[in-house]
């Protein structure tokens, strides 16, 4: 004798929101964007030399003059600092969430936008300081022949950077 008691069919699942959608393609762009960054700086090191630095980003010539492995360890410190600092993608998201539900209010509150740009702004600041500091903390340890040669890489770096500054022909 068989006990055969019939399985309950699932009920049908409703289709996600697209508020949810919307959110978690803005979600999984910012974590691209991340993951690129990241493994630009780490793989990226001969092709990265190739291209002028930025102007936007006066950094960039003092950090691709760092050795691999001094670039790496300053990495590793930012992103512990990160995370001591509250720094998660959970809370990435939620400044998303804030942002969007800024954005779709009616009728649209635009101090509320200025105040949140302007906290994001500032923790933005937060962490260029800190980084900052890491990397002025390995310079300051560097031996006097190695800040020379680290300065010389520089000048290399700084080198690249075409005479209009912004790697665009002039017309």
């Amino acid at each position: 004798m068989t006990d055969e008691t019939p399985t309950p069919k699932a009920a049908p699942k409703a289709p996600m929101r697209r508020s949810l959608r919307v959110l978690l393609f803005a979600s999984l762009a910012a974590n691209l964007i991340v993951v690129g960054l990241v493994a630009g700086a780490v793989f990226g090191n001969e092709k990265q030399n190739a291209k002028p630095p930025r102007d936007a980003d006066f950094m960039g010539a003092y950090t691709r003059a760092l050795p691999k492995e001094d670039r790496r360890a300053i990495g590793r410190l930012i992103r512990d600092h990160h995370r001591q600092s509250g720094i998660s993608r959970s809370a990435a998201r939620q400044e998303f969430q804030a942002m969007l539900a800024l954005i779709r209010a009616t009728p649209f509150d635009a101090d509320a936008m200025e105040q949140r740009m302007s906290i994001q702004a500032q923790a933005a600041f937060t962490r260029r300081e800190a980084a900052q500091q890491f990397w002025l903390d390995r310079v300051a340890g560097m031996t006097d022949a190695e800040r020379l040669d680290y300065a010389d890489q520089i000048e290399a770096q700084l080198k690249r950077v075409p005479r209009d500054g912004g790697g665009r022909k002039k017309p």
